[in-house]
C-alpha cells in the first residue's frame, strides 16, 4: 500500500538504479516512451535537467546526481511511513534494510542466515534489502535512517545506537605462493622483517597499521576480495579473516604467517538506532538474531 506516492520520483530512481530507460521498463512495467514522459515532466517540475539520454547513453547531470540521492532518501522514508501505519493492523510489513560487511557468509557463528530463516517463517509482507558496506558507512546509514539494522565489527561506538555482541572473527597475516616469505621458516618471520615488504590494508581496519612501513608503498582496498587478489599476486602481504582465507590455504595458494603479533580478533555486533521506537519488523528481526546467537 502506498499512502504517499510520487510517481515521477519513483520512475526517476528506478531509471538511475537500472542504468537507463530500457532496463527500467521491466522494473516499472511501463514502456520506454511512458518513462521518457515522466522524466520530462519531472524536469519541467524541477526546472532543470536530471539526466542526459540519447545515442551516447544514459548519464546523470550534476544536479541529477544530487536529485537522485535526495529522491532515494525521500522514497525510503515514505515507505517507512507507510509501514508504520499499516502495522497498526497487526501485520508484519514494510521495508527491512539490513547492512553487513563483506565476506561473512563463511564466518562461524554469524547469525544472519538462521535469523532470516526464523524471521521469514512468520507470515509477512516485508520488503528486504541487504546492503554490503564498510562499518563506517553502515554506521552512517543507521544514523540517517537509510538502514534499520547493521552487523559489523564496529570499533567506534556511537551514542545514538545500541549494540549487542554476536560473534568474533580471527584474522591472520597471509602471503601468496609467489611471495618471498612463502618458503621462509616460521621462526624467521618477525615483525621487523615484515617492514621490508608492502602490506595491503583495508581503509576501515587499523589491525595492520603497526605492520605497515612508512618507507614501503601500501595499497588500500575496500573489501576482502580485492585484498585476496593482491595477496595472490605475490607482491603484497595482507590480513584476512581465517574463515575466508582457508580456501586459498587449502589449495596451497596462501600461507598463514603465524606469529602472535600478526593476528587479532574482531568482535561483531548487531546495531540499531536507540533513540526511536522500532517498527515491529525491526524489533522481531533483532529478537530473532539474538535468539540464534551461540
Amino acid at each position: 500500500m502506498k499512502l504517499l506516492r510520487n510517481t515521477l520520483l519513483e520512475t526517476f530512481v528506478a531509471v538511475v538504479e537500472c542504468g537507463g530507460f530500457s532496463d527500467a521498463q521491466h522494473r516499472l512495467g511501463i514502456t520506454q516512451s511512458a518513462i521518457s514522459c515522466r522524466i520530462r515532466d519531472l524536469e519541467i517540475t524541477l526546472g532543470y535537467r536530471v539526466c542526459e539520454r540519447g545515442r551516447g547513453g544514459f548519464c546523470l547531470t550534476e544536479r541529477g546526481k544530487i536529485a537522485y540521492e535526495k529522491a532515494r532518501d525521500v522514497l525510503r522514508r515514505v515507505r517507512d511511513f507507510d509501514s508504520e501505519l499499516t502495522e497498526l493492523r497487526d501485520n508484519i510489513s514494510g521495508d527491512l534494510r539490513i547492512g553487513i560487511v563483506d565476506t561473512v557468509s563463511s564466518l562461524p557463528g554469524f547469525p544472519l542466515v538462521p535469523a532470516m530463516q526464523k524471521f521469514l517463517s512468520r507470515k509477512n509482507e516485508v520488503q528486504l534489502e541487504i546492503v554490503v558496506a564498510s562499518p563506517t558507512d553502515l554506521t552512517q546509514g543507521l544514523i540517517t535512517g537509510l538502514l534499520h539494522v547493521a552487523i559489523a565489527p564496529f570499533k567506534n561506538k556511537v551514542a545514538d545506537l545500541s549494540y549487542a555482541e554476536i560473534c568474533t572473527e580471527v584474522h591472520h597475516l597471509y602471503c601468496g605462493r609467489d611471495h618471498p616469505l612463502f618458503s621462509t621458516q616460521a621462526e624467521e618471520i618477525t615483525p621487523d622483517i615484515l617492514q621490508n615488504y608492502p602490506v595491503c590494508r583495508r581503509a576501515y581496519d587499523p589491525g595492520t597499521a603497526a605492520l605497515v612501513s612508512a618507507s614501503v608503498p601500501s595499497p588500500v582496498v575496500a573489501n576482502m576480495e580485492a585484498m585476496a587478489m593482491l595477496i595472490e599476486s605475490g607482491h603484497y602481504l595482507g590480513a584476512l579473516p581465517d574463515h575466508f582465507a582457508q580456501a586459498w590455504v587449502h589449495r596451497g595458494a596462501f600461507k598463514e604467517l603465524a606469529h602472535e603479533e600478526m593476528s587479532w580478533t574482531s568482535t561483531f555486533y548487531i546495531a540499531a538506532r536507540e533513540s526511536q521506537v522500532q517498527r515491529r519488523a525491526v524489533e522481531l528481526f533483532l529478537q530473532d538474531t539474538m535468539s540464534v546467537v551461540t
